[in-house]
């Protein structure tokens, strides 16, 4: 696999009509070709089933989009025909030999729903497309429902690709914010050297929405909160915060410490919670909907470094504010309060670290004050995730990548959080629109009291 992002490069999007293209792939391809970092000789292949469909329609309020128009061809096809693939191969093989001259990589993005992934790639592989040097697949989450489909998916894409052509895109990962939680815990000896249970007594993550399921009602009944969120980037934001950081091979080694991260975390089952706002069964026309839209579990690490530190994933839509934010709590000095650090990812992206001053005056008070850095004051705009998705696929980078080891190992997690649910049916906390989540867990623990008569 090439790693040069000079390498000629065919980027074919099988469903480039679909939402996620014309939201995000296209968008971050116009923005890379104005940045200059596409490829030179680099084509894009649309694989659509509608014929009446025109570039002039595809790129229709699509940002940028006279910098990639010249590199974009569309190609109709059904999606079941192996005669379509088999026509297909001959017109890669036309722009390989003429357009860029020579034997381009291929990426294959596959830009569509679960379901329709896995034929497509059965028949990537009978047509022997799959078997042409140089060739990638991009795969969008969910990776399965659970830990059984998901390493039966596993298994049907390895009958077809290798596990170094296989990109499975988390789009978590790729965010500024996300990568720099590796630099500011590495780079900085002040927090490397306190990144530990010694120094640190708990860690918080949160991803919060202030919306509702949005007419997604089909896709959230099958789904809910805990395989939406957590199972891919509260999970992944979990181990880039508490991964030991490899001594050797830098960044490339990464998804390895993701992975023995996640493999030391255990599921506390005293301490799994889960809400639904109220209205939701009206929206999904399912009055006795069981589906969470809100999660907060608690994990243990038996990794040495992490002993007895709680580590909290919390998500829920309906909730008071909209962000996404790692808080780290330090230990106490005494009696005082704790320093706080918070890694925010969305929004208002940046850094923010609590302590401890006297407060200007004759009395010797003490007050918790703030030292804040936001990425839009020192950096300005930030690079959107897809670019860096589609950059480091070209240049052949797993390490924004999530490997099938990863993906097994957050179902295991998140199947034996579904198993504490399942022990106790009928704890779902139904909770009004804006409520913090330390609301719905307060309200959690009234309902628990109500109803086996005792005090909180």
């Amino acid at each position: 696999m090439g790693n040069n992002v000079d390498t000629p490069t065919i980027l074919i999007i099988i469903g480039i009509t679909g939402d996620l293209s014309k939201r995000k792939l296209l968008p971050a391809l116009g923005e890379m070709a104005v940045a200059g970092v596409l490829p030179k000789q680099f084509k894009i292949i649309g694989i659509t089933r509608q014929q009446a469909v025109t570039l002039d329609i595809l790129l229709t309020g699509v940002i940028h989009s006279e910098q990639i128009r010249k590199q974009i061809a569309l190609f109709s096809m059904s999606l079941t025909d192996a005669r379509d693939y088999a026509r297909l191969d001959v017109y890669l093989r036309e722009i390989a030999g003429g357009v860029l001259g020579g034997t381009p990589q291929r990426l294959w993005y596959l830009s569509v729903p679960p379901k329709t992934a896995w034929p497509i790639i059965k028949q990537l592989n009978v047509s022997g497309l799959a078997k042409v040097p140089r060739t990638k697949l991009l795969l969008e989450k969910p990776f399965g429902v659970d830990r059984e489909s998901a390493q039966e998916l596993v298994t049907h894409i390895e009958n077809s690709f290798a596990p170094e052509q296989v990109y499975r895109i988390d789009h978590y990962l790729a965010k500024e914010t996300v990568q720099n939680i590796v630099v500011f815990r590495h780079d900085n000896p002040l927090f490397e050297r306190t990144w530990n249970h010694d120094a640190i007594e708990r860690i918080d993550i949160l991803a919060g929405e202030t919306i509702g399921i949005e007419g997604r009602a089909a896709f959230y009944e099958q789904t809910g909160a805990l395989r939406d969120i957590v199972q891919s980037h509260l999970l992944q934001l979990a181990a880039l915060t508490l991964m030991t950081l490899p001594e050797e091979g830098g960044w490339q080694r990464i998804p390895e410490a993701r992975y023995a991260l996640l493999h030391s975390l255990e599921v506390d089952p005293d301490h799994v919670h889960r809400g639904q706002y109220i209205g939701y069964r009206d929206e999904v026309y399912n009055p006795t909907s069981m589906v969470e839209t809100f999660v907060s579990l608690t994990l243990f690490s038996n990794d040495p470094r992490w002993r007895d530190v709680p580590i909290t994933l919390t998500t829920g839509k309906a909730l008071a504010q909209k962000k996404t934010e790692i808080v780290v709590t330090y230990r106490r000095n005494g009696t005082q309060d704790a320093n706080i650090l918070t890694l925010r990812l969305q929004p208002n992206e940046g850094i923010e670290l609590c302590f401890l001053a006297k407060r200007p005056g004759y009395d010797r008070k003490i007050e918790r004050v703030p030292l804040a850095f936001t990425y839009a004051d020192h950096f300005g705009a930030l690079p959107d995730a897809y670019e860096h998705v589609l950059l480091d696929a070209v240049r052949g980078d797993h390490t924004l990548f999530v490997s099938s080891e990863e993906v097994l190992e957050s179902w295991r997690i998140i199947d034996a959080t579904r198993k504490a649910f399942e022990s106790h049916p009928d704890t779902l906390t139904l909770y009004p629109h804006g409520a913090t989540p330390e609301q719905v867990l307060e309200l959690e623990q009234r309902v628990l009291c109500d109803k086996f008569n005792f005090s909180p």
